[in-house]
């Protein structure tokens, strides 16, 4: 709790106060999501507006923040200790998305000039490793991904090429991308999605494209930082790129022999994304990243919309995973970091190939099967492994220490009882997937354990030290001996005190060291009186734990061991320096066993979950043809870990000569979405490679999971419910195929009931009719249980079951066939406790309503004039669809429709006129 107490107040005179303000009005505008912060040394400050950024984030509170200065010139501010100034730097960071500035101070403190030493952002975080280290995020956070897009737009076929590139330094992975997209970029959004970069770079475009990108960004909470066009050019990026990428042996060591390098506009995304993370300035980076190809179609399409429907990932900033939350928590059963962060990725990216789907449920199968080597390889192998990905960074950029190289060595020495466990399996694709490669793995690595055999002292380490073995260099064994020397003699201090104070040696008076005071002796506060009036010993201090005091000799002894052992360590850090410089040769053997160890993790992760639902969970059956999608008695893998709650199974079943389409009708709270959602999670499930929670599943290889469900608006990016509603609906029209998922949860809410009815009424027949795709549609609007009768071959009517009972509703959470004989919204109304006169009241006025209706559309079906004005209505339709098919971009459709529109209504004026009467 100390950490976060605030400090009182800066330590500056009035004079020095002023000269800050000034120089703090000098410095240039910047965005409200760029926070400066000042490095005083031993504690941080924040000023102005920052000042109240980071109190709000820090202590949930603006009282601590004080002015300085004198009237006109006042400035807010607020001081963070260092424990402070890292929570602020990880709440900016990487829950925020915000980018950080750190000034600091040179020269003497009145005169000090402030420079900007270090800068942040979500996608660059390597300046403030040095700053924070380890501290920042912490290791079970995803490696930051940027990402950098450049968008050329033809003028005469509005077509949008688009060029990305996406580094995550982290893993020295470079990929790229370049493809044509629609104007609501959907096929960027799945890539980012995949890839889950943090920030993404754009060059300052005049067009409306920029805006489209930044609602895309805004949706997969991606921070965009605008940058001159200029910083998109790929002068020098060959040069550039045969310093940073690794070459095969018998590769040509030129980039040009790279496919990649011939897609100009995602080169151009790279050459900006290089040069923002400053790659070039580290030279550890020279020879190890490896370039690619995105290949966003070997994945499950799933976009931001999707995502969130499904619960697949925490949300930002949610660090306690949940198994209520998210399918994320559910399955997070990882014992190692590597795994965690692979698990994340798994279900960002779930595989398309049958092949690797096969292969990882074959291990999975394996492991829910077998709970001896599930509980050994979880409970015990698995946990002792390091975080051997973040470890051999450390090596890489020459930041490890002895400690670090250790780690890693007893990773390696845990290997072979791990290979022992798997091999008596017995099954070939463990053999050949993990058992063969850990193997090949770990005799590359033997000279690795080798050498910290031979030069890490291993007594010390038990003691807890991680020392340099002497004998390994001459000088520090020579060091060393003289060290052992002074503290023979300090052991003879100390007998020769206890003869003289009549006390026992190492019982009742002891010998201690500390590098605040060396060598000193310590007695109880009950033996203190031996000390009373003796001039031989200077006391050092009384406290609760005894009284500390030492003599003349020892003081000298202290002199003479501290320079010998400042000398020791010096020499020992320059061996320190060379093991970490071999140990890092063994880099790329470490990242591949990372990724291996990585792979199992998750895999019993998968087989932990499975094993310890309530129910059993299944295999799911995974076809090449699209003909079927089947889930019997199908739940919902979250819910049903939930403490109290019994989790009533339904089916679903999907037959292409039979039904594509569902139309779901039933009551508030009767489970049309949770089946909805357990539909989709199943999806990704067995797509991730995962066993399902059924007690059968047909699944085939889907392109995509489209979902629009839930209620929620987008202030920040100035949507209403409805709006985003469309937006989201648009995009699952424009990715949806016979070989997708469709969910969509009562569309057309936001607007009138003929209109949400239409909306929904049109969307619907276009996924049956001419998508094609499996598609769960639950609406509360009964006039669209129709289109089962139209499309009998495409449609279908089921229902979430209940019961009315003496007036009282009781929710069966049954999903059957056919359609809800009856809304039931005033009984949902009655359980949420409405007072009896409202219920009463909306009975009456339904009753009034529908009459109402019936006697309007009466009137109206029998007049000459709605005759004149249905046909109006189809040459008004038949003119738009004529419209969307010759005019591609949304803003030129919407400017031909209102003035159709017009000229309809200006030229029809009197059977608008009738209608309105």
């Amino acid at each position: 709790m100390s950490s976060l107490q605030p400090i009182q107040a800066l330590n500056l005179d009035s004079v020095q106060q002023q000269a800050f303000i000034k120089f703090f009005n000098t410095l240039p505008e910047k965005p409200p999501t760029t926070v400066r912060v000042f490095d005083r040394n031993d504690y941080y400050s924040v000023h102005g507006i920052d000042a109240t950024t980071a109190a709000r984030e820090v202590f949930s509170s603006i009282s601590n923040i004080k002015r300085m200065g004198l009237e006109p010139n006042r400035l807010d501010y607020l001081v963070l200790s260092k424990g402070n100034f890292e929570i602020l730097m990880r709440k900016l960071l990487l829950v925020r998305r915000y980018r950080v500035e750190i000034y600091v101070a040179e020269g003497s403190v009145k005169s000090a000039d402030w420079v900007l030493k270090y800068k942040g952002s979500p996608g660059y975080l390597s300046q403030l490793e040095d700053v924070l280290g380890e501290s920042l995020g912490g290791s079970d956070n995803n490696i930051p991904c940027l990402m950098a897009v450049n968008i050329k737009t033809d003028a005469v076929t509005n077509c949008r090429l688009l060029g990305v590139a996406c580094v995550t330094a982290g893993d020295y992975q470079i990929s790229v991308s370049e493809f044509t997209d629609d104007d609501l970029l959907t096929e960027l959004e799945t890539i980012t999605v995949q890839m889950a970069p943090t920030e993404c770079l754009v060059p300052i475009m005049e067009n409306g494209d920029i805006k489209t990108l930044k609602k895309v960004m805004d949706r997969t909470n991606v921070t965009v930082t605008k940058l001159k066009k200029s910083e998109f050019s790929t002068e020098g990026l060959i040069q550039d790129l045969n310093r940073l990428l690794k070459f095969k042996n018998a590769q040509q060591q030129d980039a040009n022999a790279f496919p990649e390098t011939r897609r100009q506009l995602a080169m151009s995304s790279l050459a900006a994304a290089i040069k923002y993370i400053g790659l070039l300035a580290d030279n550890t980076n020279f020879g190890r990243f490896k370039l690619s190809t995105m290949q966003a179609e070997c994945f499950l399409h799933l976009d931001s919309a999707a995502l969130s429907a499904l619960n697949v990932l925490p949300e930002l900033g949610d660090s306690s995973h949940s198994t209520a939350r998210s399918l994320y928590g559910l399955l997070d059963r990882c014992r190692t970091q590597q795994g965690k962060r692979l698990l994340s990725q798994w279900l960002r990216q779930p595989l398309r190939d049958i092949n690797l789907i096969n292969e990882r449920l074959d291990i999975v199968e394996l492991l829910v099967n077998n709970s001896q080597l599930r509980l050994q390889l979880h409970d015990d192998h698995l946990r002792r492994i390091p975080d051997l990905q973040a470890l051999t960074r450390k090596l890489t950029k020459k930041k490890a220490n002895l400690h670090d190289c250790y780690r890693i060595y007893q990773g390696i020495e845990r290997l072979p009882f791990l290979l022992k466990c798997l091999a008596e399996a017995e099954h070939s694709t463990v053999h050949s997937a993990l058992t063969e490669p850990i193997s090949e793995l770990i005799e590359d690595l033997n000279k690795f354990q080798q050498m910290i055999e031979a030069t890490v002292d291993m007594e010390a380490v038990a003691r807890g030290d991680f020392l340099v073995k002497p004998s390994f260099d001459e000088l520090l064994q020579s060091l060393n001996g003289q060290l052992n020397q002074f503290m023979v003699s300090a052991e003879k201090e100390l007998h020769k005190a206890a003869r003289d104070l009549s006390l026992e040696a190492g019982k009742t008076i002891k010998l201690e060291n500390n590098p605040q005071n060396g060598f000193y002796f310590r007695v109880t506060l009950k033996e203190e009186h031996a000390l009373r009036g003796n001039k031989k010993y200077t006391i050092i201090d009384a406290v609760k734990g005894g009284v500390r005091f030492k003599t003349s000799n020892l003081e000298s002894l202290t002199d003479e061991y501290t320079q010998t052992k400042n000398v020791y360590e010096k020499e020992q850090d320059k061996v320190v320096a060379e093991i970490v410089g071999i140990a890092a040769g063994y880099s790329e053997c470490l990242f591949s066993l990372s990724h291996i160890l990585a792979r199992l993790d998750v895999l019993v992760s998968f087989a932990v979950a499975a094993a310890t639902a309530p129910y059993p969970y299944c295999r799911p059956k995974i076809t090449e043809s699209i003909d079927e999608l089947i889930f019997k008695e199908l739940r919902h893998p979250c819910l049903e870990v939930q403490e109290g709650i019994s989790y009533i199974p339904n089916d679903v079943v999907f037959n292409r000569d039979s039904c594509v389409m569902q139309i779901v009708t039933g009551a508030n709270m009767g489970g049309k979405s949770t089946w909805m959602r357990s539909c989709g999670v199943g999806v990704v499930l067995a797509h991730a490679g995962c066993m399902v929670p059924s007690e059968e599943a047909k699944v085939p290889l889907l392109r995509a999971v489209c979902a629009r469900i839930g209620a929620q608006d987008a202030e920040n990016m100035g949507q209403s419910t409805f709006m985003r509603e469309m937006v989201e609906t648009a995009a699952i029209l424009r990715m949806a195929t016979p070989d997708s998922l469709v969910l969509i949860d009562e569309l057309g809410r936001g607007t009138s009931t003929y209109e949400g009815c239409g909306i929904a009424w049109a969307i619907a027949e276009e996924l049956a009719m001419k998508c094609k795709c499996f598609c769960l549609f639950a609406t509360h609007y009964h006039e669209l249980t129709r289109l089962a009768s139209q499309l009998p071959a495409l449609v279908q009517n089921w229902h979430a079951q209940a019961s009315v009972t003496d007036g009282n509703l009781l929710l069966l959470h049954r999903i059957r066939p056919g359609a809800a004989p009856q809304s039931l919204g005033l009984h949902v109304a009655k359980l949420a406790d409405l007072p009896p006169s409202i219920i009463d009241y909306a009975e009456k006025k339904q009753a009034e309503l529908e009459t109402n209706l019936f006697e309007v559309e009466s009137a109206v079906a029998s007049s000459q004039e709605t005759v004149d004005g249905m046909n109006l209505i189809v040459d008004f339709l038949k003119q738009c669809k004529e419209i969307q098919e010759n005019i591609q971009s949304d803003e030129e459709l919407l400017q031909n429709l209102v003035k159709l529109k017009l000229e309809i209504l200006q030229s029809n004026n009197k059977y608008v006129q009738a209608v309105l009467k």
